[in-house]
């Protein structure tokens, strides 16, 4: 069985405002465990199912002005990063899984850039 195992790191504040966001996202019936959705090894069928997921997601996210902020590379690691949390949920449909990324994305960017624009007024407002 080929497994691809995506390297571990320590947990950033951003890592775990996104598994926040993934958990809010959940429907109540659908429990996930904490464990579940910390596992960071995937079968060659996930593996297979993430790679089309990426593809159809890419199309949109690569040209999305919402996510304009962000580098080519950095949009496609970040959205890595979602479409593996909405498969740890239990979805393997890779359209579904697209669509549930890009929007975890776009909401995920969302609360950052308000948290900038949040910080660079408490600068500006300290500067006076």
């Amino acid at each position: 069985m080929e497994r691809l195992v995506t390297p571990t790191h320590a947990v950033s504040p951003e890592a775990s405002s996104r598994k926040a966001a993934v958990r809010e996202a959940m429907p109540a019936g659908e429990a996930v465990s904490s464990l579940e959705l910390e596992r960071s090894v995937f079968d060659s069928a996930e593996t297979e199912i993430l790679s089309k997921a990426f593809a159809k997601a890419w199309t949109y996210v690569e040209f999305d002005p919402t996510l304009c902020m962000l580098e080519a590379f950095e949009r496609q690691a970040e959205l890595a990063r979602c479409l593996m949390a909405v498969l740890k949920l239990g979805d393997s449909n890779p359209t579904s899984i697209a669509n549930s990324a890009i929007a975890l994305l776009r909401k995920s960017q969302s609360r950052r850039h308000v948290a900038r624009g949040l910080q660079n007024e408490d600068h500006i407002g300290a500067a006076r």
